[in-house]
């Protein structure tokens, strides 16, 4: 698959699970969207996420099973993405993410994640192996905002990091 089939395949996607909460019930499709967006207090991340895909991910993860309600404690959340999803300043130093929610809504939970930074996203690194573990096929689609300077990256199982070209 080209990278311009899988860039209209994403974008698909994302419209899919930003206006309709349900794809299937038993969905065919494994995917994230994460919305990353930069402004003068920091960075915000909104991750959205298939509930039954999450909750096992997290529980796997704090190695506990999976329960059946999906339900996922936010401190394991946490942890997860912090293992999963991560963002390097340009100069290479790892960025912590604070927790700021979770909530469910149907069957997609949305995940809240803040951290300061001060000189943009331009040049930072950002890998995000979400889910990967669960699915071969999984496609994560993490959308940049920079102040207004807007990219679209995928990653899929074993994705290396992709350097934000905003601001450039």
């Amino acid at each position: 698959m080209t990278r311009a089939s899988l860039l209209r395949t994403a974008r698909r996607t994302s419209l899919l699970l930003l206006f309709g909460s349900r794809v299937a019930d038993a969905h065919a499709i494994h995917t994230t969207v994460t919305q990353l967006t930069a402004d003068s207090r920091g960075v915000t991340l909104m991750i959205r996420a298939f509930a039954d895909d999450l909750s096992a991910s997290v529980a796997s993860h704090a190695s506990r099973p999976a329960p059946a309600d999906h339900s996922v404690p936010e401190s394991d959340a946490l942890r997860y993405v912090r293992a999963q999803f991560m963002i390097g300043t340009a100069d290479r130093h790892l960025i912590t993410l604070e927790s700021c929610g979770l909530r469910r809504a149907g069957d997609m939970y949305w995940l809240c994640f803040r951290a300061p930074l001060v000189h943009g996203l331009a040049g930072a690194a950002i890998r995000n192996q979400m889910l990967t573990e669960l699915h071969a096929d999984q496609i994560n689609i993490v959308q940049v905002d920079d102040r207004g300077a807007r990219q679209t990256m995928l990653f899929r199982k074993g994705s290396t990091a992709s350097t934000i070209r905003t601001g450039t």
